[in-house]
């Protein structure tokens, strides 16, 4: 019996495929210019091009776009980590890698800021099994292998610290530019990695197992 094939499907799969993906960035741009909280699914739908019943279609809601963000971006950069773990210097590649994906999305600062260190939310809640916890399993052994450090739980307060070395200026915005005078140029410039990464090694090479 000859295989029925429905016209069409295809072109409507790339079509859904598409307005999603366009959704995803409309989530992306806005955060940059406001709270996550302030968002309305009328603005997304408008930034996005599309039909504001599809977000509920595609993502059920509001938080669920956002989740699908993390999703993404989650997913880039842990492949992104794999690259590192083979370069020259892993260290120096991450917290370059880092800071370049702090400065692309800016907005992802203030996310983290306003959601996850602020409330108790579902959102953080998302937010920590998607980033800290997997970075937490990643890092601390990048750290063994490139430093100093051999102790698994030394590494760890390590991994965490150099998070904090690299998260803290985006989040911590107005404080860095108005109280310390650093721009945002400045901390996006490969000297500012380099300074991040002088001073972890530092403190590593002094660490006593």
């Amino acid at each position: 019996m000859p295989t029925v094939t429905v016209r069409g499907r295809p072109i409507v799969h790339a079509k859904q495929e598409e307005q999603k993906a366009k959704l995803l960035t409309a989530a992306q741009k806005l955060l940059i210019e406001k709270s996550y909280r302030s968002v309305t699914i009328r603005e997304l739908a408008e930034t996005a091009d599309v039909n504001s019943a599809m977000i509920g279609y595609y993502f059920k809601n509001k938080e669920g776009l956002f989740i699908a963000l993390m999703d993404k971006m989650s997913e880039q950069l842990f492949v992104t980590m794999q690259q590192v773990q083979i370069s020259d210097n892993p260290l120096r590649s991450f917290i370059g890698i880092m800071i370049t994906k702090f400065s692309i999305n800016r907005g992802f600062a203030r996310l983290v800021y306003d959601e996850f260190m602020t409330k108790d939310s579902q959102l953080g809640n998302d937010f920590m099994q998607r980033f800290p916890k997997r970075m937490s399993k990643v890092l601390p052994r990048l750290i063994i292998d490139n430093t100093a450090i051999t102790d698994p739980i030394k590494a760890n307060y390590a991994a965490f610290s150099l998070m904090m070395l690299i998260i803290t200026p985006f989040i911590a915005g107005p404080v860095r530019k108005i109280g310390w005078g650093i721009s945002d140029k400045e901390i996006k410039s490969p000297e500012w990695s380099e300074h991040i990464y002088s001073l972890f090694m530092h403190g590593c090479s002094k660490e006593k197992n």
